[in-house]
């Protein structure tokens, strides 16, 4: 039976200090839900909210199979555009005297809510919220350009007492140019800029002197115009200087409308309730947890022995040593400890033959593996050259965040030197579809590491290097 881990880590990158952060995810879904949904709420408000934290987390997060922040290699969200989200110490500082209540209160809405989920077809959903919906939440298509089954729109009063429901903000005429970076002219006595609905039907002579307006539906002459509101001459024009603008709710309108979800809590309504009225059709169940035993399981590899057969492109070392033999023997020792961590693993040689590159790409791009490993021993002329490192097609911000891992690994578990990651266009690099590295184990053309990659011992724990950086890139533990 495996076992469960009881501390999954997931690493978050903040902004405001430029690095990555490692924190326990259940401290994590504590502080998301304080930094995104006031804590005065009503306690089943605050269950729906961690419970949808925790969506996210597990969405995204690679250690369950998401693909991590998009825009911050390495990391599996950001406190950016991604995630609302500060650390329990500063909440520490901001609730002073009351710290000890209002933890206690988050702390229960995400134990009460432990493992649970928003799921459609057995996968997490993108949960979306917003403040206050102001009487209706969106359809996505409205606001993404898609649709989504589970973000429909549905009619919603119980935000209506929120502080968000109606409110005016006043933008200057300066303001609103620069913004937009329009241009609206200069004022003149002899022309105005259209209102319709306030100055309607203007009517002036040949000399530009107003003879009669609309104003708000009445009409005056221009000479009335000018006495009432003490005006010099009927040559007059107009252009706002300010304008009020009033809305009604706040944020996109999709999902969870946060104070409608509060107002439901305070009527009685329970989390699941919320849940399930404002995001249609989903589910909501208890996440699977990664295994110790199978941290890799549901991945899929295709590990690939460099060179191999009659073809003469591999590399001998100074007595002899065949890397496609070498290749072949860490391959195998990988694929088999990728096995047992519970991943899906394809060869594109387990013997000494030759397969094209063509062939061995096409492997891949058919089975659309998360990883294509292509085992390699380096050579140089210089026979003092020595060490590992890791190639990658430009752009490929996964393999490179991969390559980083197994290179630690490798310098750790071998003895190597890291001599670091490094762009290429190598052929299979270039032509599989999916992230691609090519790892050079050592160098084989170095007689001391010609030595080492003899030993059986030594092989195996080059492998055992490699899948401990796969490892700690999906688990981060």
């Amino acid at each position: 039976m495996d076992v469960k881990q009881e501390t999954i880590n997931i690493r978050i990158y903040d902004h405001r200090i430029d690095q990555i952060i490692e924190r326990p995810m259940d401290e994590l879904i504590r502080e998301m839900v304080a930094a995104q949904m006031p804590v005065t709420f009503e306690i089943e408000a605050l269950k729906a909210q961690a419970i949808i934290a925790r969506t996210s987390i597990v969405r995204k997060a690679r250690v369950f199979g998401g693909e991590g922040c998009s825009r911050h290699t390495g990391a599996d969200m950001c406190n950016g555009e991604c995630e609302k989200w500060l650390p329990k110490a500063e909440w520490q500082e901001i609730w002073g005297s009351d710290f000890g209540q209002y933890w206690g209160k988050i702390d229960r809405a995400v134990r009460e809510t432990k493992n649970s989920i928003l799921t459609i077809h057995n996968k997490p959903i993108e949960p979306r919220v917003h403040p206050t919906c102001g009487g209706a939440t969106e359809n996505s298509e409205c606001v993404e350009g898609h649709k989504v089954i589970y973000l429909r729109k549905v009619l919603c009063e119980y935000c209506k007492n929120s502080p968000q429901w109606r409110e005016i903000k006043e933008i200057t005429l300066k303001e609103l140019e620069e913004k937009l970076d329009i241009e609206t002219g200069d004022l003149s006595p002899l022309r105005e800029v259209p209102m319709a609905g306030i100055f309607d039907h203007i009517e002036r002579d040949d000399g530009g002197r107003v003879v009669s307006v609309k104003i708000a539906g009445k009409k005056f002459t221009g000479r009335e115009v000018m006495k009432l509101l003490g005006l010099n001459s009927t040559r007059f024009g107009w252009k706002p200087t300010v304008f009020q603008f009033e809305t009604q709710g706040m944020g996109d309108g999709l999902g969870l409308c946060q104070y409608g979800a509060n107002q439901m809590a305070a009527e009685g309504k329970k989390a699941d309730e919320i849940l399930n009225y404002y995001f249609t059709g989903i589910q909501i169940k208890e996440f699977e947890q990664p295994s110790i035993n199978k941290p890799l399981k549901d991945k899929i590899f295709v590990v690939d022995p460099g060179h191999g057969g009659d073809n003469e492109e591999d590399v001998k070392g100074p007595t002899g040593l065949r890397e496609k033999d070498v290749n072949l023997s860490i391959a195998l020792k990988v694929a088999d400890l990728l096995e047992e961590a519970g991943a899906k693993v394809f060869v594109t040689r387990k013997e000494d033959i030759y397969v094209p590159l063509g062939k061995r790409a096409n492997l891949a791009n058919d089975l659309r593996p998360n990883f294509f490993l292509s085992i390699h021993q380096n050579y140089f002329a210089n026979p003092n050259i020595s060490g590992s490192e890791i190639y990658h097609y430009r752009g490929d911000q996964d393999g490179e965040a991969l390559a980083v891992q197994i290179l630690k690994e490798l310098s750790k578990g071998i003895g190597t030197a890291d001599r670091g990651v490094k762009v290429a266009d190598f052929f299979l690099l270039r032509e599989v579809r999916t992230s691609a590295l090519q790892i050079e184990v050592a160098y084989i053309t170095n007689p001391e590491e010609e030595a080492k990659l003899k030993d059986e011992e030594f092989r195996s724990k080059a492998a055992e290097a490699i899948v401990k950086g796969l490892i700690r890139y999906y688990t981060y533990q």
